[in-house]
């Protein structure tokens, strides 16, 4: 798996838990919130390491 696959797969997660997120079940989930937090912080550092790659 590549490294922007590996993103593009993450980013299909975020989505998805997003739309787990506006459900009515699990709304102010904080296991969910926690999921939600941690996957962004791994976004960002895939975005700048796939930019950097580009860059180069």
């Amino acid at each position: 798996m590549t490294l922007r696959e590996l993103v593009e797969q993450m980013e299909r997660r975020w989505e998805e838990l997003m739309t787990l997120r506006a459900s009515p079940d699990m709304y102010g989930s904080e296991s969910l919130d926690g999921q939600l937090s941690e996957l962004e912080l791994w976004l960002l550092r895939m975005h700048r390491l796939t930019a950097g790659i580009s860059a180069a």
